[in-house]
């Protein structure tokens, strides 16, 4: 498929783009190519789209389940019984759910780690947009759950890839307190002997850092270090609290961060240390989302802002966090991250871009674009989002997602008769 972009602001000059396939082929004025498909961008500039680092897709159906509650008591008397209880049917209405809130908010990839996988891939190629889809390691110390688990993991890898041009499979491990021994061996092995992207929560809370030192002398970035777990193929999220030590041994593998910075303030859990994360490593800081039951939404739109102010408070100074620096961690570094020649509107480029309607309120008088994109736009400001060359919204609409919507509330009566 080809497109031709007309008159779209592009670093604040009016140009055409034209896309073919799926990637950037030619960005300049006055084009004079044959498409399939003309876009008219008068009024509109074209921007990268987001690249949401940590998710937990299927969860929005558990949005405001539970809420205002402290992590560990949330995660065992709301999120976890109720999972337990989740069909592969309900992933698949989930994730379609949560994919259609990440179009709108002009996500076109996440990084997902839950259950039924299998289910959130169908999600992803059905909708066009891009994911790396893990299945999670968590047999909260019971042997019979390892071995069940890797059984489930060995059939997941196996497994045909539904489609491999939008979507990488991966592992992730849950997190120090909810993952044995024997299953970080398994799953840095696995992971090393399938060239694999990994994702894992990691000092998410000052007690889970306790918890680890008291029970195996060495912080959570340590402990997973000793089963060669942080590569630089690995997804770090959270990270709250990091010592100086951590930061290092991390920037040492290349590991990524992945600052979840709505999640972690909802939660209390504590506020990451941006301004020096990323000046230690500014290509591996990255932002998500978190799941939509503890942000409570999967807009990477509000996620950047957030991340922004968060950073400011926590160094005490009104230039941490620049607009520049949370914006590219949310669009290249993300795509960076997980193999992707994306995040930026550049020839060769694959074709992923937001259109932002430079007439919405929020976006006037636009003496910086970024800054208005990170500081005041919303979801509504976008218009258009592509993704691999092909559009997945148009003029503010997504195909199908009257009946998604429909099928999501239909799940839920479902849930609350459990």
């Amino acid at each position: 498929m080809s497109i031709l972009i007309k008159n779209v602001l592009h670093h604040g000059k009016k140009t055409d783009v034209l896309i073919e396939k799926n990637r950037f082929a030619k960005i300049s004025p006055r084009l004079e190519a044959p498409a399939d498909k003309v876009i008219n961008g008068e009024g509109k500039a074209i921007v990268p789209a987001f690249y949401n680092t940590h998710c937990h897709a299927a969860m929005s159906i558990l949005r405001g389940y539970g809420d205002d509650k402290p992590l560990f008591a949330w995660l065992r008397e709301d999120i976890w019984p109720i999972e337990a209880r989740l069909t592969a049917a309900d992933i698949y209405t989930a994730s379609r759910l949560a994919v259609l809130e990440m179009i709108k908010s002009g996500t076109v990839f996440f990084a997902d780690m839950y259950f039924f996988a299998e289910e959130t891939m169908r999600a992803v190629k059905e909708m066009g947009i891009r994911a790396a889809v893990s299945l999670v390691e968590m047999d909260m110390f019971d042997p019979a759950q390892t071995t069940a688990k890797i059984a489930a993991t060995k059939d997941f890898l196996a497994a045909e890839n539904p489609c491999p041009e939008r979507i990488v499979k991966g592992l992730s491990c849950h997190s120090v307190y909810t993952v044995s021994a024997e299953l970080l061996e398994y799953a840095s092995r696995t992971a090393a002997d399938n060239n694999l992207f990994m994702q894992i929560h990691v000092s998410e809370t000052a007690a889970e850092n306790a918890e680890c030192v008291e029970k195996y002398g060495v912080t959570p970035t340590a402990r997973l270090d000793s089963f060669g777990l942080l590569t630089n193929k690995t997804m770090l999220a959270h990270a709250v609290h990091l010592s100086a030590a951590d930061t290092e041994t991390i920037r040492a593998r290349g590991s990524f961060l992945s600052h979840n910075p709505v999640s972690n303030l909802k939660l209390n859990s504590g506020l990451f240390a941006f301004a020096d994360l990323y000046a230690a490593m500014p290509d591996k800081i990255t932002i998500g989302t978190d799941g939509a039951s503890s942000n409570n939404n999967l807009s990477m739109i509000e996620s950047v802002k957030t991340a922004s102010l968060a950073a400011k408070l926590q160094a005490g100074s009104a230039v941490a966090g620049k607009a520049a620096e949370v914006y590219r961690a949310a669009t290249v570094n993300g795509a960076a991250a997980f193999g992707l020649d994306a995040g930026e509107i550049r020839e060769g480029a694959l074709a992923d871009c937001l259109l932002i309607n430079m007439n919405h309120p929020f976006m006037v008088p636009a003496y910086n674009l970024v800054s208005d994109l990170v500081y005041a736009a919303d979801s509504a400001c976008i218009t258009d989002v592509i993704c691999d060359g092909r559009p997945v919204m148009e003029n503010g609409h997504v195909d199908g997602e009257e009946e998604i919507v429909a099928d999501a509330r239909q799940l839920a009566e479902k849930i609350l008769s459990l």
